[in-house]
Parts: C-alpha cells; sequence; structure tokens
C-alpha cells in the first residue's frame, strides 16, 4: 500500500489496522477509514465521512472514528453507527478509551465547553446513556487519557504545566501534578499496565513520570477493588518529589492549591519536542519520536530519579 498514512489504529495484538490517509501524498482521502487485514493484504471495509478523520480507535466490538465536533461509533461485526456523539471543537482527535470488557467500556472526550470532559460507559446499555460531565481546565485540552480498566482519567491544558487525574466513578478530582512552570505543548500521557505509574511528553522534550501508586490503592479501597501490584506498606509506595513551595509551604502564607501540586518521580531527558510514551512491563517505557526515533528506557521503581536509554533505533535511516 502507497502513499502517506496519517492515522494508525490496531486492534490490540491481531492482524486488524485501521489506517487514515495523510501527508503530502495520502494513499486516500483523509475522510476515509481504512480497515485493512495485514495477515492476508486486503481491504476489509471503508468508512467514509464528511470531514477529515483526526482519530480512529478499534475495540474488539466497536470502531470509533473522531472528526473535529463529533465522534462516530460503529459495530466492527456489521458497520452499523451506533450512535454519534457531539464533542467540543476537537481539532486534535483527542479521546480516551478503556479496554472493553464485560458490561464496560469507558471513554473520555472533550464536551458542551472549553476544558470540559464527558465520561461515559458506552458498553452497559443500562448506563451508556449516563455521563459524568467534569470541568478539567480552563483553558483548550491538549491531552486525555483513561488506563486500562477504566478507573482513572488524566488530562492536560493547552497550557502544558499541569496534569490533572480524576476518578471516573465521580468525576473527583484526586489530585494534581505539576510538570512545570513553563508552558509547553504536552504531546502525550499514558497510564503503566499497573497503575503505579502515569507518564508525559512535551515539546519541552523531557519526558516526566509520576508516581499515581498511593492515588490507585485508595480509589480501590473506596470502591472494594482487589488488585495486584499495589504496595501493602505505604512506606514502600514510590514517592513523587515535592514541590519547594510544598517544603516550605508552613512558613508562608501560600494557596494550598499550589502546595500539594507533587513534582515528577522520574525523568528521561529528549532532544526531540514530539514524541508518544507506552509503558512495558519489567520497568520499562518505549518513546517513538516524530523523526522516527524509538528509545528502550528503564526507570527505578522505588527511588525514580534520572531514566536510563538501554536501546536506540532510527526508523528513518534503516528505511533509507
Amino acid at each position: 500500500m502507497n502513499g502517506g498514512v496519517g492515522k494508525i489504529e490496531m486492534l490490540k495484538k491481531t492482524n486488524i489496522l485501521a489506517l487514515v490517509g495523510g501527508g503530502d501524498n495520502p494513499f486516500c482521502s483523509p475522510k476515509k477509514i481504512v480497515i485493512f487485514d495485514d495477515h492476508h493484504g486486503n481491504i476489509i471495509s471503508i468508512l467514509r465521512f464528511n470531514k477529515p478523520v483526526l482519530n480512529v480507535r478499534l475495540t474488539k466490538e466497536k470502531i470509533f472514528g473522531i472528526i473535529e465536533d463529533k465522534i462516530y461509533i460503529f459495530n466492527f461485526g456489521t458497520l452499523e453507527t451506533k450512535s454519534v456523539l457531539e464533542t467540543y471543537d476537537n481539532p486534535l482527535g483527542l479521546m480516551g478509551i478503556s479496554e472493553e470488557e464485560n458490561n464496560k467500556l469507558i471513554i473520555a472526550y472533550p464536551i458542551q465547553h472549553q476544558g470540559y470532559v464527558n465520561i461515559r460507559n458506552c458498553k452497559d446499555k443500562k448506563t451508556s446513556k449516563e455521563s459524568k460531565i467534569i470541568n478539567a481546565h480552563e483553558s483548550k485540552l491538549a491531552c486525555l487519557s483513561i488506563n486500562k480498566d477504566g478507573t482513572l482519567l488524566a488530562t492536560a491544558s493547552d497550557k502544558g504545566t499541569l496534569i490533572r487525574i480524576f476518578s471516573t466513578y465521580n468525576g473527583e478530582n484526586i489530585t494534581a501534578f505539576r510538570r512545570g512552570n513553563t508552558n509547553v505543548t504536552m504531546n502525550c500521557i499514558s497510564f503503566s499496565p499497573n497503575n503505579i505509574f502515569v507518564g508525559c511528553t512535551s515539546s519541552g522534550g523531557t519526558i516526566h513520570i509520576f508516581s499515581i501508586a498511593s492515588i490507585t490503592k485508595k480509589l480501590n479501597e473506596n470502591n472494594n477493588i482487589k488488585m495486584n501490584n499495589i504496595y501493602d506498606n505505604s512506606n514502600d509506595e514510590p514517592k513523587n518529589q515535592k514541590s519547594l513551595l510544598a517544603k516550605i509551604g508552613g512558613f508562608l502564607n501560600i494557596n494550598s492549591h499550589y502546595i500539594e501540586q507533587d513534582r515528577r518521580f522520574a525523568r528521561f531527558k529528549l532532544q526531540e519536542e514530539k514524541s508518544l510514551l507506552g509503558f512495558g512491563i519489567d520497568n520499562i517505557f518505549y518513546v517513538i519520536t516524530l523523526d522516527g526515533k524509538y528509545y528502550q528506557v528503564t526507570y527505578n521503581p522505588r527511588e525514580g530519579g534520572e531514566c536510563q536509554k538501554i536501546g536506540e533505533k532510527n526508523f528513518m535511516v534503516d528505511i533509507n
């Protein structure tokens, strides 16, 4: 298949891909989603839209096509349009999605007003029309992500200074992590599979990793959820760095909202301004940059600090 691709989504570990044309020489119209079988090398189906597709997500039963003001939900088997969700102006095609399990598929997307997010379960028929609308940020949304079990939502605004964590059960703003004091463009937010860490990439170049072990443990206890890999002893939990204000806040008359914002647990410095982050297992995360570089990075799950690069590849060089 020749030509440029703007978006690619893979259905877990299968051979099914969702492709959207992009670049200077798109292989098809950016207003189409092509469902492609990589094993047999053929197109299964094509979904057509009246506007460019900004993002596409796949689950075992559903296809989500995101355009600037709507999200289309299709039945994977029949390709019928199950529903259409109205969104706030969404030029980045933002949408968070959990794993699809039993009667649970939690999604989050911009709605109504600037900085607002809608959280809903679009799997369970009894609750699919129920929504939790939260005012995440005063300015425009730049990133949002849901952990794989659908219990936590992370958001960032176009200022890029804070990451806020919300409970999807009740929409409560659990905490906020301070990435930095200077405005940057946030590229990606990602949860670790065990819900102990959340990481972000930005135009600032530095990848920040934050610990959410205590948050996840408390949330699960409150909702009677038993989960592995959460520390039994709070002294063993990985701790984020406290800001300077948090250390001296008792001596100053400073708004506690700023004092309580933790800083990073660990970090990794990049030269590239645009990158995506994904957590693996065994204390490893992976980074792919816009200019085709791939990094494999390890971090200390107890002490944090500076992360170490253990692998690197340049796909552009290999292709050429």
